[in-house]
């Protein structure tokens, strides 16, 4: 039987949008649904959903594409969304769909997008092929996709994504953990002394 999962949300990794307003909105997405998912990724803004490029940009000669240049900015806003939603979590901080000791589960994809044939590139194969060349340039630019989700999503490893397992909860530091046991004395004092009162 095929489970219902909630509609993905997309997020396009761009270099001119701030990490931090892509870290609120992910946390938005992930927070506000239950079961959410949400798909960070750096294709380009027209090639579809099928992976394919009808047209590429014009690229500076030893310049990456854009595709391929924000992987490591994709990385790093996964990482964060992962790491601020654990906080969030562990702290339970009004998020009513994911009870403490939720997770988020992550799925990878590393592709390629691949050129699509126009007049001019098919006379060029053409015109190589007539010179004896028989390795023809193609100019298939790399891109990712990173799954971020609050459920397990076998519907995903299907279709040829990685699993990465979800991180432990994050642990307190030393000095918020000595903050936390003062305020768990003054709170216990602070009750013995209401109690007296009220016996008196």
């Amino acid at each position: 039987m095929e489970e219902n999962y909630p509609e993905i949300k997309e997020i396009r990794i761009t270099d001119h949008t701030k990490i931090r307003n892509f870290v609120a909105f992910g946390l938005k997405c992930l927070t506000e649904t239950p079961r959410a998912t949400i798909m960070l990724h750096t294709l380009p803004h027209f090639s579809g959903k099928d992976d394919s490029l009808p047209e590429e940009p014009p690229v500076k000669k030893d310049k990456l594409a854009s595709s391929t240049a924000n992987i490591a900015r994709l990385v790093s806003i996964a990482e964060i969304i992962k790491r601020e939603f654990a906080s969030l979590v562990s702290a339970n901080k009004g998020i009513p769909h994911n009870p403490p000791g939720t997770l988020l589960h992550q799925y990878n994809i590393i592709d390629i997008l691949l050129e699509a044939p126009t007049k001019e590139t098919k006379r060029v194969d053409v015109l190589q092929a007539l010179e004896g060349k028989s390795h023809l340039r193609r100019n298939n630019t790399p891109y990712m996709k990173i799954y971020l989700s609050t459920c397990v999503r076998d519907d995903l490893v299907t279709t040829g994504a990685t699993y990465q397992p979800a991180p432990p909860p994050p642990k307190k530091s030393r000095s918020a953990r000595a903050r936390a046991k003062k305020r768990l004395e003054r709170e216990k004092a602070a009750q013995e002394v209401q109690d007296v009162e009220q016996t008196v």
